[in-house]
């Protein structure tokens, strides 16, 4: 399918509006590795696209307090190990089922998948344990610091994006991949900070306790979780944002040293695109609109 067929579909069962996806589908074609086939870059931003799309749409079955469902989370974190559609499968489901075949099946086609396959499939078990995750604590309040820094910067499935610029990569040495991931890792970090310094306003409305800045405030006495749901809520939070603001700071730092270690190819500069990421997108569209 054509991207713009998968947003019209999402747009069938889904809340978000055209504008944050064209937002996400701006973020996905700045940022990929300096080393990916210049005649791929086109591809791999709509792929990307497509799979943000299927993680919106599980990502709201774990958060959003008026859409979450814990019934439906588990049977749409089955649908990439499922061959076909369930008997009286949901429209939701259903919907999810199609954006993933159409983006995986435009994945396998990539030069170099078979041999980044296992790798893929694993980082993607971690996107759907993050989502999971989510899911628990805003069920039965299962938040803590330590593990809301392991499990939620996933949930953003960075990794996997940088999986499939591997694929596309064909000077790219495997004997690198172990330096790559660390690059991943803190890449992801990075990209989660930015995302969520640009969706706290929406998830605040919608009383989204995974959100690490929401979690850190009440945790530390900032707001009061019945405070959640109410726009007064922004401008205690958004006191916060420095915190995370350093940590994005400081994992660029890292990132700008690993990338030096790389030898196969290139990929001096992407640690820069992070940092203009967080920058530029820090405040995304869905700040705007509800601040204006």
């Amino acid at each position: 399918m054509k991207l713009e067929e998968v947003v019209s579909l999402y747009g069938s069962v889904g809340h978000r509006d055209a504008d944050y996806l064209g937002w996400l589908h701006d973020i996905y074609s700045f940022v990929c590795l300096p080393c990916v086939s210049p005649e791929k870059k086109e591809l791999l931003g709509e792929d990307k696209t497509k799979l943000a799309i299927f993680d919106i749409l599980l990502d709201d079955l774990a958060d959003n307090y008026t859409t979450r469902s814990r019934f439906l989370l588990e049977e749409f974190i089955q649908i990439p190990w499922r061959n076909g559609a369930g008997m009286g499968e949901h429209e939701y489901v259903a919907t999810g089922r199609r954006i993933w075949e159409d983006y995986v099946e435009s994945v396998r086609r990539y030069p170099r998948f078979k041999e980044f396959e296992r790798m893929f499939y694993f980082d993607l078990r971690q996107v759907l344990a993050s989502m999971d995750y989510s899911s628990l604590i805003n069920t039965i309040g299962l938040d803590n610091s330590l593990e809301m820094n392991l499990h939620s910067p996933y949930g953003c499935a960075v990794i996997l994006a940088l999986d499939m610029d591997l694929m596309c990569s064909p000077g790219f040495d495997v004997k690198d991949l172990g330096v790559m991931r660390g690059i991943a890792y803190l890449a992801q970090r990075v990209a989660h900070i930015a995302n969520m310094l640009g969706t706290y306003p929406r998830e605040a409305l919608e009383r989204d306790l995974s959100c690490p800045i929401i979690s850190l405030a009440i945790r530390k006495g900032v707001i009061r979780e019945d405070e959640l749901g109410h726009k007064a809520v922004l401008r205690k939070l958004a006191g916060l944002e420095w915190v995370f603001r350093k940590r994005a700071e400081s994992s660029i730092q890292k990132m700008a040293a690993y990338e030096k270690k790389i030898r196969s190819v290139d990929i001096l500069g992407f640690s820069g695109r992070l940092a203009k990421l967080v920058e530029k997108w820090g405040a995304g569209p869905e700040i705007m609109s509800i601040e204006h």
